[in-house]
């Protein structure tokens, strides 16, 4: 027959053991971050585990360049640093979770699924060599410039009066009396 009390005891220190390997993971993902640094060395970019910006440097050099170029050049930098965040996770958690734990494969599709792509690199012409491609959502090869949007001419905005009527409301189904037997028709 079973000992209760050994049984009790067995849970306990299971119980135990996965507090402190929850313990372990929590604090594991609190410190872990990527960083990341742009190629001419000017950005550097500090992500932490879910891929959040938590650090940012920008060198004096940026001053001279055109705000839009250092903005792709941030946004670069931070997803390629972004796109290192599951691999670095899955080093640092294989040896708490196993790295063939189902636990582990769940956590890394999700963090796989949230977090983009490295940045694409393209040849430079020019003796640029390769670098980050330029990347415009949506843009085809043979884009030009889009025509500026169309401008609606300025309307004052409706007033009460002025909306459309709503439709009556009706009451429930339940309160349609047909038979008027709780009063009048008019209520």
């Amino acid at each position: 027959m079973i000992d209760p009390e050994q049984l009790l005891s067995q849970y306990e220190g299971k119980l135990a053991e996965a507090q402190a390997k929850s313990d372990a993971i929590r604090e594991n993902l609190a410190t872990l971050q990527v960083t990341e640094r742009s190629q001419d060395g000017q950005i550097t970019v500090t992500v932490n585990d879910s891929g959040n910006l938590v650090g940012l440097q920008l060198g004096q050099a940026l001053q001279r360049k055109d705000g839009a170029a250092v903005a792709q050049d941030i946004l670069r930098t931070l997803q390629a640093a972004q796109s290192k965040i599951a691999n670095t996770v899955q080093e640092a958690m294989a040896p708490l979770m196993g790295a063939d734990s189902e636990a582990m494969r769940m956590m890394m599709d999700k963090l796989r699924s949230a977090q983009p792509p490295p940045p694409a690199e393209q040849y430079v012409p020019g003796g640029g060599g390769w670098g980050p491609a330029e990347s415009r959502l949506g843009a085809i090869e043979d884009d030009g410039v889009p025509p500026p949007p169309q401008a609606r001419p300025w309307q004052p905005p409706q007033t009460r009066s002025q909306q459309p009527p709503q439709p009556p409301r009706r009451r429930p189904a339940e309160d349609d009396d047909d038979d008027f037997g709780n009063g009048g028709f008019l209520r």
